[in-house]
């Protein structure tokens, strides 16, 4: 968030290695109820939550905004992500009735995350579900990436589930490796690392994203360093040593 749109706070390590707009993909065209060219959404830091300011809209979107921000409060879901999603639409001089169709969606997607992550959710960890279940990670998946840690700190393993899914790695793959890794000692660093080897090798295809996710498990797993060779599918054979 390096505007006030994104509502998810991480530590500073995970800003420098995620630093750029996530890459379109099919998927992200063909979801609908996003903004466009929105939610660069692993660069993250440290930020208050925002306030609502009806005079970043007209009259009719600050009304509706008003209306759904109650709702959500009367629900108790938290209203920062909903403001920052408002407010970065109003940045990008999106239309109102598609902002309002972002908020009301990701309010949605917020009720589902807290059923999914429990009720005592902090905002930031809730918000990142939230974006998980809209980037199309299913509640199952969720689940079983929140059951790796204790209450409140899945926020790091939310959000590098979601950042792989969007960069091609298919569900399964990615709920296994994040939640596999996040139970490891150490682990905020090995997810951080593993969403940076992926972000490098998504650029030349979600295949080559995939080879590189399963040699760093391999590696990281088993205690070795994990490989910092970039993926690739046109390997030579190794040549022995001469005799």
């Amino acid at each position: 968030m390096p505007s006030p749109f994104v509502a998810l706070s991480l530590a500073g390590q995970l800003l420098a290695m995620t630093a750029g707009m996530l890459p379109h993909t099919a998927r992200d065209n063909a979801r609908r109820d996003t903004l466009p060219s929105i939610e660069p959404w692993t660069q993250q830091t440290i930020q208050p939550p925002a306030q609502f300011d009806p005079a970043r809209f007209d009259s009719a979107t600050a009304s509706g905004l008003r209306k759904l921000l109650d709702s959500a409060a009367e629900l108790g879901i938290p209203t920062g992500p909903l403001v920052d999603r408002a407010l970065e639409g109003a940045a990008r001089r999106v239309n109102g009735a598609q902002i309002l169709k972002v908020v009301r969606a990701h309010m949605t997607a917020l009720l589902q995350a807290r059923d999914v992550l429990g009720t005592g959710t902090p905002a930031e960890e809730l918000d990142a579900g939230a974006r998980a279940l809209r980037a199309g990670v299913d509640a199952n998946a969720l689940a079983a990436v929140r059951a790796t840690r204790a209450p409140g700190a899945a926020l790091i393993p939310l959000v590098v589930l979601t950042d792989i899914v969007q960069r091609g790695v298919p569900q399964i793959t990615a709920r296994d490796a994040v939640a596999s890794l996040s139970k490891q000692p150490g682990s905020d660093e090995m997810l951080k690392g593993l969403q940076s080897l992926v972000a490098k090798n998504a650029v030349r295809g979600p295949g080559m994203a995939v080879d590189a996710l399963n040699r760093y498990l391999r590696g990281t797993v088993s205690g070795a360093t994990p490989p910092s060779a970039p993926a690739t599918t046109d390997r030579k054979p190794i040549r022995p040593p001469p005799p």
